[in-house]
């Protein structure tokens, strides 16, 4: 009589997810900052980068915190309701935080933050969907792409640019637009303008509404 093998279940389990755990920890670091500083601000960002959010962390860490990123996370920490609200009225702001924006806590001034937002505008690589304030025109010829290894030719072809190799200079065989003013950036658009280092959005942040500690609050 044969012998019939049973099918092992192999259980996964080796490794454990640290997703939950590392969003309790969120919440609980919130819920205790919440009652250290004098004001809670959600912001709206656009263009933001790794370099000016490393920059802006620093120009406030003396006298604030921010939390950026998990915006569902940071509500659960806010609270989604009165009853749960992790301090008075601190539920307020969940609505706020939703697509680019952060939650500054801080015991600066709601007219410094202000001020510091106002000025704080540098360029940016801009993304897929901007809407370019200039046109630009790819010239044809040799001199438009000299500074490019020719290596990367193929890889300019594939972005849509017309070229060729010719004695190892790419050389570009028809105009091409590489922006156009009043019209949204494709993702080759951005792609080509990041490697000709080619800036043309800035880093924009605005307060949206700000919690005293008080449990005062305002929309901006």
């Amino acid at each position: 009589m044969p012998i019939t093998k049973r099918k092992k279940t192999q259980v996964l389990t080796k490794t454990k997810k640290k997703t939950p755990e590392k969003k309790e920890l969120l919440v609980k670091k919130l819920k205790q900052s919440l009652k250290k500083y004098q004001r809670a601000i959600v912001f709206q960002y656009k263009n933001l980068s790794t370099n000016p959010l490393k920059e802006i962390q620093q120009a406030w860490k003396s006298d604030s915190k921010l939390f950026i990123g998990k915006n569902k996370v940071m509500q659960v920490g806010l609270g989604k309701g009165e009853e749960q609200s992790a301090t008075k009225n601190s539920y307020l702001l969940s609505p706020f935080l939703k697509g680019e924006t952060g939650l500054l806590l801080t015991n600066k001034t709601l007219q410094e933050i202000q001020d510091y937002c106002d000025t704080y505008k540098i360029p940016e690589f801009a993304r897929a969907g901007h809407i370019s304030d200039q046109t630009i025109v790819l010239k044809e010829g040799i001199d438009t792409l000299k500074g490019f290894a020719h290596s990367i030719e193929p890889y300019l072809r594939k972005l849509g640019l017309n070229t060729q190799l010719i004695n190892q200079q790419i050389v570009l065989n028809e105009k091409f637009i590489l922006a156009q003013e009043g019209k949204p950036l494709t993702v080759e658009q951005t792609k080509i303008l990041r490697l000709m280092n080619q800036k043309l959005a800035y880093l924009e942040i605005a307060p949206l509404c700000v919690l005293e500690k008080n449990g005062t609050f305002k929309k901006l």
